[in-house]
């Protein structure tokens, strides 16, 4: 038997080893907790059926783009069940960290979805809702069908208003001119006749080199684009949204085109937004009540652990321009929105009673919805910590985060 002063000194040695080998480490490596206060998510509407005259360079293609069962515009009753299972998965996280409660429906003060007043957002809203609490009919809130929402379409609904001439000059400055876009997107151009086939033909279509400007639009109160990003980036989410649907290979881009060549055209959808959305002078305008929104959410005292807002592509465009963020999904160019993705931000206290904000990018990638991937453990959806331009480190401290986004606005809510 082992005398117990021996056991005694063992043990002080122990404890004496322990606090040593702690004050060695450095403070990034010693043990943290932290705690996610609160969640703003922006999400994106699921898969679609396209919308009328999107895919601009159809006409040159040898045969009709393929066909769908659902009407333009509308989500499809796959997009929805993607957005179902994503959403699914997500709420087992949420109620892991104890954001939603671990059973029955969550109440007003857990959760709040607010989507854009059209057909496929709302139902999108309601697909997710269905994820998020199967059978709790959370409600969804919106505008009247086809009224324009300001959180979403500011510009549409009158409380953003833009001066073309000034816009034109500053997206110009922005993205070096339309030619000079057309110029970097010379590899997607380049598939893009691929896919069309117009690279064979006797008249080849040479769309880098098709003229293009960007301007002021007729009435003085918009932009105008011309040229292959314009033609060229609603043909391409076209093929995205056909291989997200599920469609046989055959019909995605008249069986021309592969997951691969999807990804390398991508950039052109991208490429839209720098010019309606992520400029400076357009960001402000068309972000701006979604990050004064995303900033309520945050920290006003009387908001839910999770406020869940279902638009469009260009309001995450806009919004992570304003954030200083950049983002990619597997299987799509840089800053392109899939359908169903989502802008995360959160709003974490610390061990020392410090708070920051960390955002993120979640989605489900385009073979993930095409295949409707059941999520967990070992398939999860995809998940990207973003660096924000409002801060040096990963975590912003929320003071400094609340000052300089809310610098980056216009004055007023009005955004003049």
């Amino acid at each position: 038997m082992i005398a117990q002063p021996f056991v005694r000194r063992l043990r002080l040695l122990g404890l004496t080893l322990a606090i040593s080998l702690q004050a060695a480490l450095p403070a990034q490596a010693r043990p943290t907790t932290e705690r996610i206060e609160r969640l703003v998510l922006l999400y994106r509407h699921g898969v679609r059926a396209p919308l009328p005259g999107e895919a601009g360079l159809a006409d040159l293609a040898p045969a009709p783009m393929a066909q769908w069962s659902t009407a333009p515009t509308l989500l499809t009753p796959h997009g929805a069940q993607a957005l179902t299972l994503l959403a699914r998965w997500q709420a087992g996280q949420w109620r892991h960290l104890g954001l939603l409660p671990a059973h029955g429906c969550p109440s007003p003060h857990d959760l709040t979805i607010h989507a854009n007043a059209t057909e496929r957002t709302i139902a999108s809203a309601h697909a997710l809702a269905e994820g998020f609490a199967p059978g709790c009919n959370l409600p969804v809130e919106h505008k009247p069908l086809g009224q324009h929402d300001a959180l979403f379409e500011p510009m549409e609904a009158g409380t953003a208003t833009v001066d073309g001439r000034q816009a034109a000059e500053d997206v110009n400055r922005y993205t070096g001119g339309a030619p000079a876009m057309a110029a970097r997107q010379t590899p997607a151009l380049s598939t893009m006749e691929r896919v069309l086939g117009c690279d064979r033909t006797p008249a080849p279509c040479h769309l880098a080199t098709m003229p293009g400007a960007i301007a002021s639009s007729a009435d003085g109160h918009g932009l105008s684009l011309t040229g292959p990003i314009d033609k060229g980036s609603g043909t391409a989410q076209v093929f995205l949204l056909e291989y997200m649907e599920g469609m046989p290979m055959e019909h995605v881009g008249w069986g021309r085109t592969t997951p691969q060549a999807i990804a390398l055209m991508s950039p052109l959808h991208a490429a839209l937004f720098d010019v309606f959305d992520r400029s400076p002078y357009m960001a402000r305008r068309s972000g701006g009540e979604l990050a004064r929104q995303a900033l309520t959410a945050l920290f006003a005292p009387d908001q839910p652990r999770l406020t869940l807002l279902v638009g469009h592509d260009n309001n995450i465009a806009a919004l992570t321009s304003l954030l200083g963020a950049s983002f990619r999904v597997p299987g799509l160019g840089r800053n392109d929105p899939p359908p169903g993705g989502a802008l995360q931000l959160a709003l974490v206290k610390h061990g020392d009673g410090s708070t920051s904000v960390k955002a993120s990018y979640v989605a489900a990638t385009p073979d993930q919805v095409r295949h409707l991937t059941h999520f967990n453990r070992r398939q999860r959806p995809y998940e990207q910590a973003l660096k924000l331009g409002l801060c040096p480190q990963p975590a912003c401290p929320a003071q400094t985060f609340r000052q300089r986004l809310t610098a980056r606005l216009l004055p007023s809510v009005t955004n003049r």
